[in-house]
């Protein structure tokens, strides 16, 4: 998948596509690409009303089109895939939104604070309790939900996006330990939050030590 350069995540997208977008592009950002034929199969519907969401997805930046390899003679099939930006709007909750200016706020207030890694830790737990309790999910579509836009690879899981990137570059240590916190909270198994470890990407490790 094509990233920045530059180390750590990009910023999350707080514009969305209409209905008929978001339906366009949450179906494929559930595939590595599709066709059109693909996508209108799946969806119903007429091709040409199809044709012209991905094309204002394109434009808006939340899809990107692809060329498949050839086939024989003839120009190559094209498809679409979601991108990094398409597939963070796709998986999110729309419900989140205004829970970027608040957390800002708690973060800004708890780096005046005496211990503000262990306050942003304990109220990271306390996020990650309440979502675990109103959302039957694994960690990666929570994840996902509230605008983390996370990738499986070998390593472990790369987070592509930060709903609190701006803040995070400020003061890692709250904005990184409440994401921690969160983390600790919501998977049974034990992760380690390496920020800004990847071009383009924060990235999780299984922590090393714990079964």
């Amino acid at each position: 998948m094509r990233t920045s350069g530059r180390l750590g995540p990009d910023p999350t997208r707080t514009d969305r596509p209409r209905d008929a977008g978001l339906r366009v592009l949450r179906t494929l950002a559930a595939r590595e690409s599709a066709t059109l034929a693909e996508l209108a199969q799946a969806l119903g519907g007429h091709p040409n009303t199809t044709r012209a969401q991905l094309e204002r997805l394109v434009d808006a930046g939340f899809a990107a089109a692809v060329d498949l390899p050839a086939n024989g003679r003839g120009r190559p099939a094209r498809a679409w895939a979601a991108t990094t930006a398409g597939r963070q709007v796709a998986g999110e909750d729309p419900d989140r939104d205004g829970q970027a200016a608040l957390l800002e706020a708690v973060a800004e207030h708890l780096d005046v604070t005496p211990d503000p890694a262990a306050a942003a830790h304990a109220i990271g737990l306390g996020w990650g309790r309440r979502l675990a309790a109103t959302r039957n999910d694994s960690l990666i579509p929570i994840l996902a939900a509230q605008g983390f836009t996370p990738e499986e690879q070998d390593d472990g899981i790369a987070l592509r996006t930060c709903p609190l990137l701006a803040s995070a570059r400020q003061r890692p240590a709250v904005v990184c330990g409440i994401h921690q916190g969160l983390i600790d909270a919501v998977s049974p198994e034990a992760w380690s939050l390496e920020p800004f470890a990847l071009p383009g990407a924060c990235l999780l490790r299984p922590r090393a030590g714990v079964a």
